[in-house]
């Protein structure tokens, strides 16, 4: 079996809270604990650790919706690379010119887009809808005169994740009213205010940007989880690469020692890269590790790490 890893940042640092247990009394192998947190889905419900991610924004022709949609994508994008990514710029944004008739909460369409961004999981963000603006004009001393209004808007965001056993696209939706000011000529007819306005809307977009992103921000659970250990320099050397979240070096050891006779060994370094897999998010991976290791040898925690694994790979 092949295995293809890769740090996962969504892991926080946490320490090591047990030490290696009866290793120098025990010709069988002794188990350590790792405390650690782990991400959890959203409150969405869309889990991203471990996952690529591409955000799209609809254009459809007018210069107030694209600035809007502009603004609230960047802001969305800014949100979940803080959340997943350590700050780094590595979610893409896309600009589509809407085509009337389509339908972008389809399947079949997202499906299509996502191959062309190239990730495993694409956010569609759709024009905004404004509508029926109150307006008020002030005349201020200087003789400039400034509007204000009260501009209600709605957004919907689609999202498609490839990796999700549900294969379906997710819609979510927001409505609110956002007050703006503006100077004008006071000569500008009620359309050129309403235009005007909804031109300056910058800062309404990025914060709707902002708490739309946070809704797909994981959340955190402290989780004890287990390692087997043998009394041998490789072993050890695992025993360090798990403490400083190596998992691509302890996984390496692993694997080359999967060749021994002892099936209770064999079973523990299945049990091992079982847990590596499922701290990374890498659930599907992980339970296919595990139940290796049931076969092989009957260990303690079995029951443990499946009721786990099986919990992040129910929708």
């Amino acid at each position: 079996m092949e295995v293809h890893m890769k740090q996962n940042k969504l892991l926080k640092c946490a320490a090591l809270t047990a030490a290696i247990l009866s290793l120098a009394v025990s010709c069988g192998p002794s188990v350590y604990t790792l405390g650690i947190e782990t991400s959890q889905p959203s409150v969405s419900g869309v889990n991203l650790a471990g996952k690529t991610v591409s955000v799209i924004y609809m254009d459809n022709g007018q210069e107030p919706d694209s600035l809007f949609s502009a603004a609230m994508a960047t802001a969305f994008v800014e949100e979940l690379e803080n959340e997943y990514f350590g700050g780094d710029s590595l979610v893409p944004v896309y600009c589509l010119d809407e085509r009337a008739g389509v339908d972008y909460s389809a399947k079949a369409e997202m499906v299509d887009l996502l191959v062309d961004a190239g990730s495993d999981v694409l956010f569609l963000l759709d024009s905004p809808s404004f509508g029926t603006i109150e307006t008020r004009n002030v005349q201020s001393a200087d003789g400039s005169c400034t509007v204000s209004g009260a501009v209600p808007f709605s957004v919907t965001l689609h999202v498609y994740d490839s990796m999700d056993i549900r294969d379906t696209v997710l819609t979510f939706s927001g409505s609110t009213v956002a007050n703006i000011s503006a100077e004008i000529s006071g000569n500008e007819s009620t359309e050129g205010i309403e235009y005007i306005l909804k031109c300056n809307m910058d800062g309404t977009a990025s914060s709707a940007g902002r708490a739309s992103g946070r809704k797909f921000a994981p959340s955190w659970k402290s989780e004890n989880m287990m390692f087997f250990l043998y009394g041998s320099q490789l072993w050890y050397n695992t025993y360090y690469y798990v403490n400083d979240y190596q998992w691509q070096k302890a996984m390496d050891v692993w694997i080359s020692m999967l060749d021994t006779p002892n099936m209770e060994k064999k079973a523990c370094l299945e049990y091992n890269l079982a847990t590596a897999c499922y701290l990374q998010g890498q659930y599907r991976l992980a339970s296919e590790w595990l139940e290796m290791s049931q076969e092989h040898f009957h260990l303690p925690y079995y029951r443990f790490l499946k009721e786990k694994i099986t919990s992040r790979l129910q929708p």
